[in-house]
Order: structure tokens, then sequence, then C-alpha cells
């Protein structure tokens, strides 16, 4: 089928996600899956009767899951299939590279709101591209930059797919500032006409009454595959702002996580869509047991108004006026009967019940007394296992970005100048390396998430000393350089001293070879 790169014809598209997105509730459940998160859980409620109180048992929830999930740390590792002398090199760069990308990328920073917006939303993702402009530390500028995309911005060719890379088409929506579209409309070397095109969106559109923006364009980013890698166009309702171009990618530059995956949808599902009616539950409960607290605890006066005509006061040194003897006198104080207290144990027995359905028991949460330390970190791992399916996906997801990372810099990085270390323990040296000869090639690409990758300066040391006693390390050049840094003060200026010393030892033992000789 042929494409049609008009500005109505990608609307079009747009317009039938958003469609399919409305069929299936995806923008009311995220707006209110996200106040609820937020803590705006009486929105839109007229109460007068009692007062609205809020006990966030949702977020507390959330902040588990996320935080478990990324508390582990994650390394790249790519080598080429062949690993001979040039293999061997090409995987130190490659480690070099990676890191340095992920660095100032900032992917990792981003992993904590992505998995955030997942748990909340039920999936989100990444926007992986080439930003000429970032400073690298050499004359030649750019890196890869990460965008985190919301699922309501991002459409899908099939929307009974999740999976990016069989997507006939992808489509990002992102909300910009006019004068910026227009700058780069005139950037990308169109005319005049097609600035002047570009326009904020009516009032009919969604995200403007959502965010109440005023001077703001919906931009479409189409992308789709081709013969030889990934055309590119960018499109408003009514202008072209970037005609269509062509990069050689392997991969969609997107990646796509899910917290729960749903049959025949593009969409997640969230863990709070379910929970939502007992949070509700739980409120109304609190606020009820709190004003009938109010209303009942303290006791009241109750006196006969035949004998006080004017009212009863319960201000000090007051007198009270009356009728007849005061002797005989009627009034006295009345407490009404105690709240029962099956209320309270099943406010507390829901907030446990709702945590614990999520995956988040009392033991995972810190709640529990250390009565007995080894039964608790039993319960916390019971507690972890189900959050494993969810850990795996995330692992998926890095993978993913990965193979992109190495995908744009093959097409892009050009002829680079990296530092890397001397295979005999030499001073690191600084190479040259040209990135696209990595496009189109097979690598046997390794991503380590978790304690396989966990890198502690102390237990590195520690390691260090074992393998020293043990006689594995004979040499001081290798211990040296396996130390941390700020553990031994002048740890370059010893290694030097060193490597100098074993220089003059072995010309001194040439020199005694000549002698002999």
């Amino acid at each position: 089928m042929r494409f049609d790169p008009s500005p109505a014809a990608i609307w079009q598209k747009y317009e039938r996600d958003r469609d399919y997105k409305r069929s299936i509730g995806l923008y009311d459940r995220v707006r209110r899956n996200e106040a609820f998160y937020l803590g705006r859980q009486w929105e839109g409620l007229r109460v007068q009767s009692l007062d609205p109180l809020i006990f966030n048992v949702l977020r507390r929830c959330v902040n588990l899951f996320v935080s478990m999930l990324v508390s582990d740390d994650v390394a790249v590792r790519a080598q080429p299939f062949d690993m001979d002398s040039a293999g061997r090199r090409t995987a130190r760069i490659l480690e070099r590279s990676f890191a340095s990308a992920i660095e100032r990328s900032g992917v990792k920073a981003l992993g904590r709101p992505l998995l955030k917006n997942a748990c909340v939303d039920g999936d989100a993702c990444f926007y992986l591209h080439f930003d000429p402009t970032l400073e690298t530390g050499q004359a030649i500028k750019g890196d890869i930059a990460a965008e985190l995309i919301d699922s309501t911005n991002i459409c899908f060719g099939n929307p009974a797919c999740d999976e990016v890379q069989r997507q006939p088409y992808l489509i990002l929506a992102m909300r910009r500032d006019v004068d910026e579209v227009k700058k780069e409309v005139r950037e990308n070397g169109m005319g005049a006409d097609e600035a002047e095109a570009i326009r904020p969106d009516g009032d009919a559109d969604h995200l403007r009454r959502l965010h109440g923006e005023n001077n703001r364009v919906t931009v479409l980013l189409h992308m789709r595959r081709t013969e030889h890698g990934v055309a590119f166009c960018k499109t408003t309702r009514t202008a072209t702002v970037m005609r269509e171009k062509e990069l050689p990618y392997r991969y969609y530059p997107v990646t796509h996580l899910c917290w729960n995956r749903v049959r025949g949808s593009c969409h997640g599902e969230s863990p709070l869509t379910e929970a939502i009616p007992n949070q509700i539950a739980i409120n109304k409960l609190y606020s009820m047991y709190v004003q009938c607290i109010k209303q009942v605890a303290f006791p009241k006066i109750i006196y006969d108004m035949t004998r006080f005509p004017n009212g009863w006061s319960n201000d000090v040194g007051k007198a009270v006026g009356m009728r007849g003897d005061p002797n005989t006198a009627i009034a006295a104080a009345f407490k009404a009967p105690d709240i029962s207290s099956q209320v309270l144990g099943l406010l507390k027995q829901m907030m446990t019940d709702t945590a614990e359905l999520m995956g988040a028991s009392e033991a995972a949460l810190g709640t529990v007394k250390p009565d007995n330390t080894s039964a608790i970190v039993a319960v916390q791992n019971a507690t972890a296992a189900p959050l494993e399916l969810t850990k795996m996906e995330f692992y998926r997801f890095t993978e993913d970005w990965a193979r992109i990372f190495l995908d744009l810099m093959g097409a892009h990085y050009g002829i680079r100048t990296v530092v890397v270390p001397d295979e005999d323990g030499g001073e690191p040296q600084r190479q040259s390396f040209d990135f696209s000869t990595l496009a189109g090639q097979d690598m046997r690409l390794q991503v380590d998430v978790g304690a396989a990758s966990y890198w502690s300066e102390t237990m590195q040391t520690m390691t260090n000393d074992h393998l020293l006693e043990s006689g594995v390390i004979t040499d001081p050049l290798v211990y040296l350089e396996n130390v941390p840094d700020y553990q031994v003060r002048g740890k370059h200026d010893l290694l030097h001293a060193l490597r100098m010393q074993r220089q003059q030892q072995k010309e001194a033992n040439a020199n005694a070879e000549q002698d002999q000789t």
C-alpha cells in the first residue's frame, strides 16, 4: 500500500488511534489513576456532611514497586561474534562508548518515572533519537538522547499487538510551542507558507482542554519501515513540519513497557485500576468513622426547657436562669453508645488486604516488628516473587533500548576517539574508531541487570584482597588497577612509579645478560 505523507492522511491515522483509545476507556482510566496516585481522590464530589479524609494506600504500593525494580544496576556489554584481536578491541571500545552514552542520555534516571508511569497508567515508552547539539567532550558533537512518552501519546499501527518492531507504522504525538515549531520548519528548508500554516490547535483538541494550553500545537512524528531503514516525517493537523527522510535504522527507535499485558491490545493494565474501589471504600469509611467519633465521643448536656427558658450555658461563671426550685433542676449529662470496634478492624483489614493483593505485604513495606529476622526476610522474598514477571519485562525493555543504542551509534557516530585500557596493563590509550562499521552487524549483546552487574567499591576491594592473599593475584600492578581510586590516595602516581621501577628492572636485567655474554 502506497504511503501518503500528507498532514491530513497522518492526522486521520492519529484520530483513528484516538478513537480506539476512547473505546477501551484509556484516557479516562489514565486520568483517574493519576488523580488517585497523587491523592486527589475526592475530585468532583460535593461532600457537606463529613470531612473528606484520604489514606493513600495506592501511592505507597506504587512507590514500593518502582523502588524494588530500579534498585538494581544496569550494565550493557556488546561484543562481536568473532572475538579475535580486532574483536576484543571493538568490545572494549563499545563498553566505554555504551557507558558514556548511557550516562549522557540519562536513560537510567528516566527509568524511575517510566516505571511509575507504567505502574499508574498501564504502559509507557522511550523514544531514542540522535541529538546533534549535545556536547561529547571532543570536536565531534552529537549523542543519543532519550525522551519519556506517555501511553496516551503513542499510536500503534496495529493496536492489537504490543510489540513495537512488528508495527507497520508508529506515531508519536508531542505538544510543542508554535514558535518553536515554526523555527524547526524554517530550519528544515521549507518555505514561509508552511511556517505560517502552523497554528495552535482548535478548541476540539482534547489535549488543549486537558492542559489549558493556548499557544501549543500537536506535532505528529510518523515513522515507518522501508527497504533501507526507517522513514520519518513530522506534521501537524494542517501543515508539514519535516518532509519524509530515511535513516539506516534496523529498529524503530522506540521501546515499550507494559505493566500487565492485555490480550489483543497494545496497551497494558495498571494494578491501580482494580484497587481504586477499595481505596474509595477506605476513604469513605474512615471519614464516616471520624465524623461519628466527633459526634458521639463527648457527653452532651440534656436539660428541661420548661425549667430553663433562656437555655443552658457552659460558660465558666455565667449565671443560668431557671424557674422553680434549683434543687429540683433537671440537667444531666448524656453519653451516646460507643461506635462498634468492628468498623476500625474492618478498615485496618481492608488496607492490609488491598496492599497485599497488589503485592505489598507488611514485611515489604517495613511495618512489621522485627522479632524474627529470618522470617521477615523469607516473607519479603515471597512478596517480591509476584513482581518477578514485571522485573523480567523491565529487563527485556532494557535490552531493547540497548540494541537501539547500538543501532544509533552505527548510523550517526562516525569516526570518534575513545579512551580504552591497555591489554598489557599500561596507560589507557586514545584510539580512533569508525562506528559506521557497526551498521548492519550482528553483535552478541548481553545486558546484565541486578546482582550480576551490581558493583560495590567495598566489595571489589575485599575481593581483590582475598585474591591477593590466596595467590591468584601476584602482580602489584594488577592489584592496584582493580582498587577504586578513592581508597588509595595517589593511586596513579603509585602505578606510574611501579611501572618505572619495573622498566628499570627490565633494563638492568638486559644489561646484566649482555655483560655475561
